[in-house]
């Protein structure tokens, strides 16, 4: 008789790179304030780090104070129905969305971790294949509109949320034994180095092998497996992944 054993049950993924084509979210609701391609606009990349340099501040509290400013300044809604605009047709990765379902119908536990808003990331499509989305949150006044950062997730926190999630599978916060992390470049540094350093798998996707993001990981040496980020069913990707998630036995 052939029995299934589940070895790795906890997959935890970035998002924006990783999920997606592209490296930053195309907010709508930038867009609106005249930015096309949202986040990734040269206008706004430029004001984050102006703002970062001015203030001496991090630049993901640079981002979303950029942010808000800009949705403010256009005199649009601070609120989560305007930061979500257009989150349910964004476009994935080849295969991700019946990538995701397939292992929460095989009872693997998927979890999201960006510095993205999670009141973005909760209108996605993909949204209900995931255990928990740790993301950026606001704080909001009376109103509803939304006043300023209240978590900020960032390269550090990601190892924060990682232990989290560790205890409540009732595990101690360093044994990732049957944990994969998927990010997309050097802000997944410290969650790849967690994950891999503690006997878990860091997995490293790209559209393009020729970058730099992984050359410098590589040479960290906290990369599992690197390969294209395609999650369609037989890819070179999933075909690891379900290797390392459901082993068969007699």
């Amino acid at each position: 008789m052939i029995l299934m054993e589940k070895v790795k049950n906890i997959i935890i993924y970035d998002f924006d790179g990783t999920l997606t084509p592209y490296k930053l979210t195309k907010f709508q609701i930038l867009e609106r304030c005249g930015l096309p391609e949202g986040a990734s606009n040269p206008k706004f990349l430029e004001m984050v780090e102006r703002k970062a340099k001015d203030e001496n501040i991090d630049v993901y509290t640079a981002t979303h104070s950029v942010f808000l400013e800009l949705i403010r300044n256009a005199n649009l809604p601070l609120t989560d129905e305007s930061f979500s605009l257009g989150a349910n047709n964004i476009d994935y990765n080849k295969g991700v969305e019946e990538f995701l379902m397939f292992l929460k119908d095989n009872n693997i536990h998927n979890y999201l971790l960006s510095s993205g808003l999670k009141s973005y990331l909760g209108k996605t499509i993909i949204a209900n294949y995931f255990d928990k989305i740790y993301a950026t949150t606001f704080t909001y006044n009376n109103n509803g509109e939304a006043t300023g950062i209240d978590y900020l997730m960032n390269d550090k926190n990601k190892v924060k949320a990682i232990k989290e999630i560790l205890k409540m599978h009732g595990k101690q916060e360093t044994d990732c034994r049957n944990v994969i992390y998927i990010g997309d470049g050097f802000t997944d540094y410290y969650a790849m180095e967690y994950v891999k350093r503690n006997k878990g798998t860091s997995i490293f996707v790209y559209r393009d092998k020729e970058n730099d993001e992984l050359k410098r990981l590589e040479d960290k040496d906290i990369i599992s497996y690197s390969t294209f980020a395609d999650f369609s069913y037989n890819s070179d990707l999933t075909n690891y992944i379900k290797k390392l998630c459901i082993r068969k036995k007699k």
